[in-house]
């Protein structure tokens, strides 16, 4: 598994940056909007 850097809008004035571990960035965008919601991860990037 891979580390993946999100970036993602809790509410209209904040964000927040997070790590997930997933096989993939595209996986790694579908675990971040699972908990934040569908189109609130703003920006993500392979970390290692």
């Amino acid at each position: 598994m891979k580390q993946y850097r999100l970036w993602v809008r809790i509410n209209q004035t904040q964000t927040a940056n997070t790590i997930v571990y997933a096989e993939n960035a595209y996986t790694a965008k579908q675990l971040g909007e699972a908990q934040y919601g569908v189109g609130n991860v703003l920006s993500y990037m392979e970390v290692r």
